[in-house]
């Protein structure tokens, strides 16, 4: 039910594209206002709101004005002043993804969702002369999410769960690709895409021209079909996976399938996105995101909203995994009862 209150509302989710915005106000249950002022804003807050609901919390939408570290720190920083009492903020949305984090690890498509147990910076260090030098003294390295956090991906982690949470992200991803088309899958989606292209990168991208296209299908672009390994269409689009890992974030666009595979051998990553270190230093964090590309020469935009879609789903399925407060479930339970009475 609509807060009476800023203070009632402990679930912020941070976005720091359009359409990833888009795409989490597809799953709300409900929308109370947007561009929310007045009594739901801080004098002091610069950021910009969409008040709704997911399931029994009352949540608060962040639009960021930009990408990258410093833009994901000034909106956390200015939630905490219109919303002293967040717990959980969820940073939603596309990233590039790790294909082969590791030997033991299973591959990752296109179209998954990742979900963060730790950040790394992998651009905190010192340029020299001689080329840029990261540091390695722990700096780089987040601290661990808390207790409470900690915990639930303790639990997702576990066979039973983790099929509980699929069946209900994949419920919530019919829900909003039903609202437009162009959230499905590029497989059967109406887009200007080859029969069969949900691919992953293989080996070298060093020999291709995916630099040259931003919207366009590798095999149009002419890059070696050896580069590529494909998924049918005939496949089930819904057969997400979800793994729970490493992020890396920088400053900076990572299109090197080289220095990507590094940052994996030496960091443990299995994704790579712009914000999550700016979020995580200033409110209780997890990242969501759906991998819409490699993070190499063949990155391109194709992906994208289908990305932001599954991160959308997977987000409100964890939302109903988590656990609203004392305060903020007797708040939810007088409301819902004050409405039947009406």
């Amino acid at each position: 039910m609509r807060p009476t209150s800023r203070d009632e509302i402990e679930i912020a989710i941070v976005c720091a594209l359009p359409l990833e915005v888009s795409a989490v106000e597809a799953s709300l249950d409900e929308t109370y206002s947007r561009l929310c002022n007045g009594h739901m804003k801080d004098y002091r807050d610069m950021n910009a709101y969409t008040i709704g609901r997911i399931g029994k919390h009352n949540i608060v939408l962040c639009p960021m004005p930009g990408i990258g570290k410093v833009s994901a720190a000034g909106v956390a920083t200015n939630l905490r002043f219109s919303f002293p009492n967040i717990r959980l903020a969820l940073l939603v949305g596309i990233c590039g993804g790790v294909p082969f984090p590791s030997n033991s690890a299973p591959e990752i498509l296109l179209g998954d969702v990742l979900i963060s147990d730790r950040v790394v910076e992998y651009d905190f260090g010192t340029q020299y002369p001689g080329g840029f030098e990261r540091k390695h003294r722990g700096e780089e390295s987040l601290g661990r999410p808390n207790r409470e956090i900690r915990t639930l991906l303790s639990a997702l982690a576990s066979s039973t769960v983790h099929g509980q949470f699929k069946e209900k992200m994949n419920k919530h991803l019919d829900t909003i690709q039903a609202q437009d088309k162009r959230w499905m899958c590029p497989d059967s989606a109406d887009v200007p895409l080859e029969s069969s292209n949900r691919y992953r990168y293989q080996t070298n991208d060093l020999h291709c021209n995916c630099a040259n296209g931003n919207s366009v299908n590798c095999s149009r672009l002419g890059c070696a079909k050896t580069h590529l390994s494909r998924r049918g269409s005939h496949e089930n689009p819904h057969n997400i996976s979800v793994h729970i890992g490493t992020f890396g974030c920088a400053d900076r666009v990572m299109k090197s399938g080289k220095h990507r595979d590094l940052l994996a051998k030496n960091e443990g990553v299995i994704g790579i996105e712009m914000e999550g270190a700016g979020v995580w230093g200033n409110v209780p964090c997890v990242i969501i995101k759906g991998v819409c590309d490699y993070a190499d020469r063949h990155k391109n935009k194709v992906w994208q909203r289908y990305a932001a879609a599954t991160a959308a789903a997977a987000a409100k399925a964890f939302l109903e995994c988590w656990v609203p407060s004392a305060k903020a479930g007797e708040q939810y339970l007088r409301a819902c009862l004050e409405h039947t009475k009406c």
